[in-house]
């Protein structure tokens, strides 16, 4: 899509500062993530999304997790796995489909 009208907006410099970090962590710039979120308003014809990075305390609870669930196995957690114990922490993903992400990891890998 083609860019081509300005929008100039007047924000808080601290606000601006802090999220240009969080966006650079996700690999948006500040440009292509207000174009997302115009993007989104016009399907979801409403305010619609939540993007956001997961807090340290759900990446720590989600790790634990991971730990306890393959301290079943006497298996220490691999790094690579930390996304889809992440999700099934979460609840954003079933048992089933942690599983079967962590074997096609696993045979993949």
């Amino acid at each position: 899509m083609i860019k081509d009208t300005n929008i100039n907006v007047r924000v808080n410099s601290g606000i601006k500062a802090k999220s240009e970090s969080i966006l650079n962590e996700l690999g948006l710039s500040l440009s292509s993530a207000i174009d997302l979120y115009l993007a989104q308003i016009i399907k979801e014809r409403g305010i619609p999304f939540d993007i956001k990075l997961p807090n340290e305390d759900e990446i720590e609870k989600a790790l634990k997790m991971g730990k306890i669930i393959n301290s079943l196995g006497g298996v220490e957690t691999d790094p690579k796995y930390d996304k889809i114990i992440y999700l099934f922490a979460k609840g954003d993903i079933s048992y089933d489909v942690a599983l079967y992400a962590i074997k096609e990891e696993f045979k993949n890998g």
